[in-house]
């Protein structure tokens, strides 16, 4: 596995985390434990995504920094890489 497929599979792994965890708190709003454990993964999705955006470009729109051209087009899209990340 690529770093950017390492960096994908983090972001991945980290956000479904915190949404699990996210709906678990949704019934268990007191649980300390399972909010340090959101905040954890709310940590970690935004380094992996930092990292992942300095390295291979935006994932989402609203990542696109400050610049005046707009180069969210340059790079392929994932249906013009066979899918790969």
């Amino acid at each position: 596995m690529n770093e950017k497929q390492t960096l994908m599979k983090k972001i991945n792994e980290s956000s479904f985390a915190m949404n699990d965890t996210a709906l678990y708190l949704d019934t268990h709003p007191n649980d300390e434990s399972a909010l340090e454990y959101y905040q954890k993964c709310v940590s970690a999705r935004r380094e992996a995504t930092c990292l992942y955006n300095n390295k291979f470009g935006p994932l989402q729109i609203d990542q696109v920094e400050g610049t005046n051209h707009w180069h969210w087009i340059h790079d392929p899209w994932p249906w013009e890489t066979g899918g790969n990340c």
